[in-house]
């Protein structure tokens, strides 16, 4: 009996298809970040950070 090693075949079609939906979904993020002014990236880079201290 041989044993069963889970990464030999690589990634798995279910982890394909997740890391290529949080592509797509982080691309229109950031497609729609680039279209809003400065201010919005203020808010969101504030964000980032206020979220850090709490985090």
């Amino acid at each position: 009996m041989s044993k069963y090693d889970p990464y030999e075949d690589g990634p798995s079609e279910k982890s394909r298809q997740a890391a290529d939906d949080w592509r797509e979904t982080s691309s229109r993020f950031w497609r729609y970040l680039r279209t809003r002014p400065a201010e919005c990236w203020g808010f969101f880079v504030a964000g980032l950070i206020v979220g850090g201290m709490f985090f």
